[in-house]
């Protein structure tokens, strides 16, 4: 029987009852409960998975996020003139360098923290987003699979086979095409995971999150990963050229009908995405705006499956007028046009703000000094982010330890804090991501994925609660398919095989103190605000065990699974 992660697919009645009437309103009363987060853990290392566990860790995360968190920075307690100045570095310090990794990054495992440290944060915001630094490569079988796509399509099409057979063919390519994909995700999986990526692949992440598409729409697994290089590539250059490039990126023009839009029918759906999702938000723009812009992008096309072309047949080259312009405008000129209104100086920057900063408000202040200071450095996604990751608003402590982590972040951090390699059962990891709530490069969506408290419900808990587990879990290999088997062998092949914490692991640190080692543990893999209430809770579960193997084990699983750790 195969092994797998079994995960509760249901919403708790605690959870309903959570969400259904204002139950903060008691938390004066549950935090005369003395220790609520220790107690939490206790409960996790007893391996507690009632419906009731479900309502404390939810209840605690408010704990943690909203009453120990500092008040958010406002003009009158910290100056709009040095928001955005880039942190001294008398105040480059252990826990910073943690905040940054941890916000910029996926972890802050000690070697990086060191690392840091001995340089400052400009220097590391220049090694994580070195201009023309090494990219992603195509994985050769999709690759391959994009060079012969097209012949593939015309010779089903040009057959005298009947309808069946023809069916059955393009059927047969879908499914080759769901192959290549989770060849892809795992591909993407393993070079994210490597620290000297970690920081430019979570900025494509944010930029996928802004230019969204849908897999389950577009279903060509080439074009997905043609637009992601493209926004891997665009990840520090000019946010206006980048919006034009997106506009020609296949899948977009799939995703958003762009190869339906023409000069007798304009569709108007990119139009409204570039406006809302992309530039503007809502509120910024008219319908008429909407209207105008869509005749500005017909005849866009995709020749041969794979490339964009302008067909000037289906294009409407007549005067439109769009935010007050007259012109006989394309489709870049309207991106030009768009990025001329005051709103496109700061929508990328709350975008940036809820994705690395906070999911609550920041003050007005902050975001149209940022924004005006970006449109005159002509909308530079690299002066943006190393403005924005170096400042002192991005260390002030009100943001610190409040963020919940995505679940991408919570697997990939998993990863760089034990040392892991990304696991090579694709089935296994990509089904744990949509369970978690976070399938690659399938947002619920045309707005993307929501953060913050978002991510937490009873069957995403479960999810990754199970995931930790599975991370100290002996693997039967003999449960597993062949096709499983012959993954893992190439994993050990290419010296990837590191991807649980095995009993030989533990016992290389058993000898050591049991303070020492929860000290250990609590500085590195949690946030300061938590690090002292949790590291005598630690101490205790590692040495009341039955052997010192067995306490680092169950130590380290109840800090994994606990509320602490899926914030950063």
């Amino acid at each position: 029987m195969k092994e797998t992660l079994r995960i509760p697919a249901y919403e708790s009645p605690a959870h309903t009852l959570f969400n259904a009437f204002p139950l903060f309103s008691l938390i004066p009363w549950w935090l005369r409960l003395r220790g609520l987060g220790q107690d939490c853990l206790r409960i996790q290392w007893q391996k507690n998975r009632s419906l009731f566990e479900t309502f404390l860790f939810r209840l605690t995360m408010y704990h943690l996020t909203q009453v120990m968190s500092h008040p958010a920075p406002t003009p009158d307690n910290f100056s709009v003139d040095d928001a955005w100045k880039p942190l001294p570095m008398g105040f480059w310090r252990t826990e910073e360098a943690q905040h940054w990794l941890r916000r910029v990054g996926f972890a802050a495992p000690p070697e990086a923290v060191s690392a840091a440290l001995r340089t400052s944060p400009k220097k590391c915001w220049e090694a994580a987003f070195l201009p023309g630094g090494v990219t992603m490569a195509k994985p050769e079988g999709l690759a391959r699979f994009e060079a012969e796509i097209h012949e593939r399509y015309r010779a089903i099409y040009t057959s005298s086979a009947d309808q069946i057979t023809k069916n059955d063919l393009r059927r047969a390519i879908r499914q080759e095409d769901n192959e290549h994909f989770q060849e892809y995700a795992m591909a993407w999986f393993r070079y994210a995971r490597q620290a000297e990526n970690s920081a430019r692949e979570k900025f494509v992440l944010f930029l996928q999150d802004i230019f969204v598409v849908e897999r389950t729409v577009v279903r060509e697994s080439y074009a997905l990963f043609n637009l992601q290089q493209t926004l891997r590539a665009g990840c520090t250059g000019d946010y206006r050229e980048l919006c034009k490039q997106v506009s020609r990126e296949p899948a977009m023009v799939r995703y958003l009908d762009l190869d339906k839009n023409t000069a007798r029918k304009p569709n108007e759906n990119f139009a409204r995405e570039l406006f809302e999702l992309f530039s503007l938000g809502e509120g910024n723009y008219t319908e008429a705006d909407i209207k105008e812009a869509a005749r500005a992008f017909t005849g866009y096309r995709i020749k041969n499956r794979t490339e964009f072309f302008l067909q000037k047949s289906l294009h409407d080259d007549g005067p439109k007028t769009i935010f007050g312009a007259t012109g006989n405008w394309d489709g870049d000129a309207v991106i030009d046009l768009t990025f001329r209104q005051p709103a496109s100086q700061t929508f990328l920057i709350r975008e940036l703000i809820k994705f690395y900063l906070t999911d609550q408000p920041v003050h007005e202040a902050y975001i149209e000094a940022l924004g005006e200071q970006w449109a005159r450095h002509d909308f530079s996604l690299r002066y943006l982010c190393e403005t924005f990751f170096q400042s002192r608003l991005f260390f002030h402590p009100a943001y610190r330890g409040n963020f919940v982590k995505s679940p991408i972040q919570f697997y990939l951090g998993l990863c760089q804090d034990l040392r892991l390699d990304v696991i090579p059962l694709e089935s296994r990891l990509l089904r744990n991501m949509a369970i978690m709530g976070q399938a690659f490069y399938d947002p619920p969506n045309v707005r993307g994925w929501l953060y913050g408290e978002h991510w937490i419900n009873s069957t995403t808990i479960s999810g990754r609660r199970q995931l930790v587990d599975y991370l100290f879990a002996n693997l039967n290999e003999a449960k597993l398919n062949a096709n499983e088997q012959r993954a893992l062998k190439q994993a050990r092949e290419e010296d990837r095989g590191h991807f649980l914490v095995t009993p030989e692991r533990l016992a290389q640190v058993a000898q050591t103190d049991a303070s020492d080692l929860a000290t250990h543990f609590a500085t590195y893999f949690l946030t300061p605000p938590f690090q002292a209430a949790y590291q005598p809770i630690l101490a205790e579960i590692i040495a009341n065990a039955n052997n010192p193997s067995q306490g680092i084990r169950h130590a380290m699983i109840a800090l994994l699974q606990s509320p602490a750790y899926n914030l950063c």
